[in-house]
């Protein structure tokens, strides 16, 4: 066999032309310009000095160039050594520059920034309810939750060294310690606050903070009823509080579902559970959670009680620390809080307490505000576990996060990566919208390094003709299919006069001709509010458009800056 025939005949020169590298990032490109969300961030950067890089133009590339991959801010040039695809792109300094700026307009610029996301937000989701009828519900177990926007609350490390500005010992390490909500139905960055490593994990005050900006981001038609959920660490007093307040407004609902600790009370509580009032769980598939015994038969049909061992068991503790022989233990709690506990069989190495260790089970208790009078599915103690459970793929999510630039803070600075922080959960908010308004089949379902190959990173060849620019993609390319779709949804992007088509053809696409591309119609801009700061997201919102260009118009000249 001859291993290195392919080497025979390669020739490699270089006098190509018209050849384009990363041109998925087009897409993403072209996304964020006909959501409006280049011209929101244009707004919201606005500045009195003449420049010749729009900063808002500057902050959503940089977002672009994170979903490609970039991990430090010299990443950045992959998009300015297109020129002939993307036009005249900022230089590194000038990204520097920009995140300088955003860094010292400090809450006020941030406010501006999250208020054109924002807007962006509710635009890319009127279109993902035209396209798929609805927005994503939220699964529990093997059942769908639809018509709830859930938001879950989670806060994560990420290791830096000593000389970043706020990085210190926490319980799991040396770093930076954000504190980050995502929303569960579409995937995205909600928002995100980047504290110092030593901040704590019960801060009632930065979880209050990040529940209401949110809020905030989702549209007005998607916070009539909501879900939040958090882990045992996050919750609070004055968390508990704060969502039961919002719970008992009138015409909205809010489900909460927050961890909760193993105290004495909870102990003694469990104890007193009778053996009949523990009701099996149920997995991710909806089957009870059993295995079998190692003593069974060979015959995985047999149904005998036997040969099968129950993993998990669901208990609701509410009426013994309410009315046990010790009284009102949750006396101060919000009365409609609900507290239930899951035992089940560890596995090897699985460290336990002393009180878990002697009968063999390990504890899990979470509270709820859900009404003990709920009827169907969502009332069964297993469905109750199975929707708290199921708070964990916010773990997952901030993984993929952090293989989208909240991995990673460049700067020294403190407000700078704060900066960057915003930059990154735009990048991952702009790859879920992608997923939502472009993809089918598995990449919906695709982690960014998977989505980065199949897309962003893609090479293909640019040609003139007819006034208009054509990207050509290899038509073997993995997912060409998806890409397909994906560049039917782009061709709507206008970016400044010209008029993009982007179409994948066979082969290396020579003498072939384009055919005629459909182009969706987008609804109007959402309003946005006309405050400089973050609205309330109760408050009223005033509407204006967006800007219909991505160049500022400067009042006064005082300089010319890059």
């Amino acid at each position: 066999m001859n291993t290195t025939g392919w080497l025979k005949g390669l020739r490699v020169t270089a006098d190509g032309t018209g050849i384009v590298s990363h041109a998925g990032v087009a897409l993403l490109r072209g996304l964020s310009d006909r959501i409006g969300l280049t011209g929101g961030l244009s707004k919201a950067l606005a500045s009195r000095r003449l420049l010749v890089h729009d900063r808002g133009r500057v902050l959503a590339d940089l977002a672009c160039a994170i979903a490609d991959g970039a991990g430090v801010i010299s990443d950045f040039r992959v998009m300015g050594d297109q020129e002939d695809l993307f036009g005249l792109v900022a230089s590194v300094p000038t990204a520097w520059r920009t995140l300088a700026e955003v860094a010292a307009g400090g809450d006020r610029t941030a406010g501006r920034i999250g208020a054109a996301v924002n807007a962006a937000r509710r635009r890319a989701w009127a279109q993902v309810v035209a396209r798929h009828g609805a927005l994503p519900g939220v699964r529990a177990a093997d059942k769908m939750l639809a018509g709830v926007t859930c938001i879950r609350l989670d806060a994560s490390v990420v290791t830096c060294h000593s000389d970043k500005e706020g990085a210190g010992p926490n319980f799991k390490g040396f770093g930076l310690h954000p504190l980050l909500a995502y929303g569960d139905n579409t995937g995205e960055p909600l928002a995100g606050l980047l504290r110092p490593g030593p901040a704590g994990s019960t801060t009632a005050a930065d979880h209050l903070t990040v529940l209401d900006a949110a809020i905030t981001a989702l549209p007005p038609a998607f916070r009539r009823r909501l879900m939040v959920t958090c882990d045992g660490a996050g919750a609070s007093h004055d968390l508990i509080e704060r969502l039961d307040a919002l719970a008992a407004r009138p015409g909205y609902q809010m489900i909460y579902s927050a961890g909760w600790e193993l105290g004495a009370r909870e102990k003694a509580a469990i104890t007193g559970v009778p053996e009949d009032a523990w009701q099996i769980a149920v997995d991710e598939r909806g089957e009870v959670r059993e295995r079998r015994a190692d003593q069974a038969g060979s015959d995985l049909r047999c149904a005998h009680r036997r040969c099968w061992i129950e993993e998990a068991h669901v208990a609701e503790l509410t009426g013994l620390l309410r009315e046990g022989p010790a009284g009102d233990q949750l006396d101060g709690w919000p009365a409609k809080m609900r507290i239930f506990a899951r035992r089940e069989r560890p596995h090897p190495g699985a460290p336990l307490t002393l009180f878990e260790a002697e009968d063999g089970w390990r504890y899990t208790r979470w509270v709820t505000n859900r009404p003990a009078t709920t009827k169907g599915w969502l009332g069964q103690l297993a469905y109750i576990d199975a929707a708290h459970r199921v708070h964990a793929r916010v773990e997952d999510a901030i993984r993929t996060g952090k293989d989208c630039g909240i991995g990673k803070f460049p700067s020294a600075s403190l407000a700078r990566n704060k900066a960057w922080q915003a930059a990154a959960l735009t990048a991952a908010t702009l790859q879920a919208w992608l997923k939502l308004l472009a993809l089918d089949g598995s990449l919906t379902r695709a982690e960014p390094k998977t989505l980065r190959y199949r897309i962003p990173h893609a090479a293909a060849r640019l040609t003139r003709g007819g006034r208009q620019r054509r990207l050509h993609i290899q038509a073997s390319w993995p997912g060409g299919a998806h890409r397909c779709q994906a560049a039917i949804t782009a061709a709507a992007c206008s970016c400044g006069q010209a008029r993009w088509k982007l179409a994948m053809v066979a082969g290396a696409g020579r003498g072939r001709k384009v055919s005629a591309v459909t182009t969706p119609k987008l609804p109007a801009p959402a309003p946005r509010s006309a405050q400089n700061g973050s609205p309330s997201w109760w408050s009223s919102q005033a509407a204006t458009r967006p800007p219909a260009s991505t160049t500022c118009a400067p009042t006064r000249w005082s300089s010319v800056s890059p």
